[in-house]
This record gives C-alpha cells, sequence and structure tokens, in this order.
C-alpha cells in the first residue's frame, strides 16, 4: 500500500528542513571562502572523489551547463586547488585533477562539517546514527531512480 500522503507531506518537510540546514551549514564552512561560491566547492569534492574528469563530465554528473562548470574550475583554478592538462588522446580535451593543496583545504572543510554534525548527533548512539544514515541512504536511491537521475551524481 505504501506511505500516506500525510506521511509523504511530512518527509517532503524533513527534506525541505534539511536543505535549509545544508545551505546554512554550507555558509557557515566557507564564511572564509568570499572568492569561492560554495558550489565550486561542491564541484572540487566531487572531483576529488571521481578523480581526473572532464568538464563536460562533471557538468553531466552536476546536471548544468559546462558553463557553469567552466566558471567554477575558473574560481577553483586561480585559487590552486585544481590543476588542468590536455589529455593525450584529444588536444582538444582538458583533464581536471584536484591539487594537493586542493585535497588539504577539502579536507578542512570536511572536517568542520564532520564537526557540526557530530555536535548535533551528539545524544545519539553510534547505532542510531549507522541506521539513520543506512534509512537515508536507500531513501535517497530509491527518489533517485523514481526521478531517473543518472548514478554518475552520488
Amino acid at each position: 500500500m505504501g506511505p500516506t500522503r500525510e506521511t509523504c507531506v511530512d518527509v517532503l518537510r524533513q527534506l525541505h528542513a534539511a536543505f535549509q540546514l545544508k545551505h546554512v551549514m554550507t555558509a557557515r564552512v566557507w564564511a572564509d571562502e568570499p572568492h569561492l561560491h560554495p558550489a565550486a566547492v561542491g564541484l572540487l569534492a566531487e572531483l576529488a572523489r571521481r578523480g581526473e574528469s572532464r568538464v563536460s563530465d562533471l557538468a553531466q554528473a552536476h546536471l548544468v551547463d559546462t558553463s557553469v562548470v567552466s566558471r567554477q574550475i575558473a574560481q577553483l583554478d586561480r585559487a590552486g586547488l585544481v590543476e588542468r592538462r590536455v589529455a593525450q588522446h584529444d588536444g582538444r580535451v582538458q583533464l581536471i585533477s584536484v591539487t594537493p593543496l586542493g585535497l588539504a583545504r577539502l579536507d578542512t572543510w570536511r572536517q568542520a562539517q564532520i564537526d557540526l554534525v557530530r555536535q548535533a548527533l551528539a545524544g545519539w548512539t553510534e547505532e542510531d546514527v549507522q541506521a539513520f544514515a543506512r534509512q537515508f541512504g536507500l531513501f535517497t536511491d530509491d527518489l533517485r531512480s523514481r526521478l531517473l537521475v543518472p548514478e554518475a551524481i552520488r
């Protein structure tokens, strides 16, 4: 039978609240980075996870136009957080990778987010947090499949 309409509305409210909180958390963590848009930092994290990539692949993964990713890569490049190289197989293709400085900064930002989450979950048991993460992951996987979003954006 599935969940009721009211229960789905409750899930949507919680999802909206989570988006708002994620926005506030991002603003706090990157408050000292006025020259970097938070979306560029998100792209840096994606690039670190994926490894060396083409701009077009990153744009597809983020469901945005390549011009958006190109602007974000330019910000990251100016900050020394990524580097570009020409692909050996095709001189027209640039490959982007995270620099050691980029990895270090990403780790610092990630730790700040972890600290905020750890403080929020201080009263939870490890088992409860694991169960929540597992359930939330199942939800996002199911929602992703219904939206027909490619696996590439995970």
